[in-house]
């Protein structure tokens, strides 16, 4: 059975946001891992529409979906079938865009040794 061990590497600080090319306001966002292998998605409400998508480091996309903001999202993407390696996820409105980088890596046995006296 694959354990995965989920690095939030350079979640871009939690809710940061860069890219900012206008008035355009991109939404809060964060990225956070569930228990049962799954990554979770939280978008705050704004009035505006936002392309949210996911991608293997080679730029393949994976998932790709426009979504009304207009009642914020929560969205579960599950990990446990994706092989090991750097993921974005991406959620863009107009020019402007959040990404938050994750890896999925497998944990090593580990051998447990104890000595009684």
């Amino acid at each position: 059975m694959k354990n995965a061990l989920l690095l939030m590497l350079g979640l871009v600080a939690g809710t940061a946001s860069f890219a900012q090319t206008n008035n355009t306001k991109t939404p809060e966002t964060s990225v956070s891992v569930t228990t049962d292998q799954k990554v979770k998605l939280v978008v705050a409400r704004e009035e505006v529409t936002a392309a949210v998508t996911l991608r293997d480091a080679e730029g393949h996309l994976l998932y790709t979906e426009n979504v009304d903001l207009h009642n914020g999202l929560r969205k579960y993407f599950n990990i446990a079938g994706l092989d090991n390696g750097v993921y974005q996820l991406v959620v863009a409105v107009g020019k402007d865009s959040v990404v938050k980088t994750f890896v999925v890596g497998e944990q090593p046995v580990q051998r447990l040794v104890a000595i009684r006296s």
